[in-house]
């Protein structure tokens, strides 16, 4: 199993200068070859990584400074993006540019030695400090309750936001654990715009609509952005102040979103939850801003994975289960709830009137105990 630990970072300024090398660097290789491919259209890694050894290093000689996994990740990353986007019909990716936000990765290299084990990255949260190759010491904050990181060092990622800021997170590889045995609440979870997150036990938590919060204020700054003249040094900090703000926007996001996951996997062993394809909603452009900010494929994905680390059970149930067709009481189902506007299901056998998105949660906690009874047994 792999977790990942981000910290922010503080390096001096002979730190800062040697990460905004590799950063441009990176990007000049990115940007390079994606050139290439576009002229071409047939280029493969392995030819990208001969073409960089033989022609560009000697080109640009500066990149003989930079170590070699940081360029050949830069490729790799390159043809990762293109994949994803032929996949999904995207066209090309775009250049990367130094004012939006750039990251490089250091693989870990472990060594023995006299039955001690060393590593080329050794951290000390104590202390707040991470050694690193070339480097050396820089100072880190974060993860105030946590004392060490119990686990084999896989990797950091540095990266840097458009604000200005810099991260570091580190990959490590820790042991699975194992399942709980005899697992005794369980929940279904319906997720929503109007209300985020409707549970079967009667529980709703409310979306806070953030992106309401920040809106104007982003409208605003765009505004002047355009005003600005291009490549200026006010089009920049202009375009700084509004990173800031969609930084403040994303921040909030999380924190809510991992406040509401670490509480539901806390106490719920057998979490069920509907698998929807939001990517398809976003695209009817009906409620797509609505949906966006509610963040509804990152909320099922961080129950996904905490769920796996704290060895609870998570199901999703099939995107086309009708669970809100269906009566939770008798199991009639009736197609005329399809329209969402009707807010209450009405039962036309048992009578019994219960909320649309609470009777739809209760099905999704039966379905998710039809999975883990079928592997179980």
């Amino acid at each position: 199993m792999y977790k990942a630990y981000k910290f922010r970072m503080y390096p001096t300024d002979t730190q800062r200068t040697i990460i905004n090398k590799n950063f441009g660097c990176k990007r000049l290789v990115y940007n390079h070859f994606l050139n290439k491919i576009k002229n071409t259209k047939k280029l493969y890694p392995s030819n990208c990584i001969i073409d960089l050894n033989n022609n560009l290093k000697k080109e640009y000689q500066f990149l003989e400074e930079i170590d070699n996994q940081i360029l050949y990740k830069s490729i790799y990353n390159l043809y990762d993006n293109l994949k994803k986007h032929n996949n999904n019909n995207f066209g090309l990716p775009k250049f990367k540019s130094k004012y939006n936000k750039n990251s490089y990765t250091i693989l870990a290299s472990h060594k023995k030695l006299q039955n001690k084990n060393y590593c080329n990255i050794e951290i000390d949260i104590k202390n707040k400090l991470i050694n690193l190759p070339i480097l050396n010491s820089v100072k880190i904050r974060g993860y105030r309750n946590l004392d060490k990181i119990n686990g084999k060092i896989k990797s950091v990622t540095i990266s840097k936001e458009p604000t200005g800021k810099y991260y570091i997170s580190i990959l490590c590889e820790l042991p699975s654990p194992s399942p709980i045995p005899l697992p005794k609440t369980i929940i279904g979870i319906d997720v929503g715009v109007k209300n985020l997150l409707t549970l079967s036990d009667g529980i709703t938590i409310t979306n806070n609509k953030y992106i309401e919060k920040y809106e104007k204020r982003i409208k605003r700054w765009q505004k002047a952005l355009n005003r600005k003249q291009k490549g200026s040094n006010n089009y920049y900090k202009c375009k700084q102040k509004l990173a800031k703000l969609y930084s403040k926007l994303t921040n909030a996001r999380k924190f809510y979103t991992h406040k509401i996951t670490k509480k539901i996997t806390d106490e719920y062993d057998i979490i069920s939850c509907e698998n929807l394809k939001t990517q398809n909603m976003i695209e009817q452009k009906i409620m797509s801003k609505q949906i966006t900010d509610a963040t509804l494929s990152e909320i099922t994905r961080q129950l996904g994975y905490k769920a796996k680390w704290k060895g609870k059970y998570f199901y999703q149930i099939d995107t086309y289960y009708p669970s809100s067709q269906i009566c939770s009481v008798c199991g009639n189902q009736d197609k005329k709830y399809k329209n969402i506007n009707l807010r209450n299901y009405e039962c036309s056998i048992c009578n019994s009137i219960i909320d649309r998105d609470l009777n739809a949660s209760i099905n999704i906690m039966y379905e998710g105990l039809k999975q883990y009874m079928n592997k179980t047994l």
